[in-house]
């Protein structure tokens, strides 16, 4: 309910159920692809070198 005020007052209109369902929907769907591309696909040295094994046990994401 919270999430509907803030959405009200930042857009200036009340925002219908339907619409802040998809719009939480799709921030926790781009959280969640953010996060399965920074520890899958990254090539920062860190996350690589810690993923490393893992990418390789899935066969799908190459690092070399």
């Amino acid at each position: 309910m919270e999430m509907e005020k803030a959405l009200a007052g930042w857009l200036g209109v009340p925002v219908p159920e339907l619409v802040s369902f998809m719009m939480k929907s799709g921030m926790l769907l781009m959280l969640s692809g953010t996060i399965l591309w920074i520890a899958l696909a990254a090539h920062y040295p860190a996350v690589h070198d810690t993923m490393h094994n893992f990418r390789h046990a899935l066969a799908v994401v190459p690092c070399h």
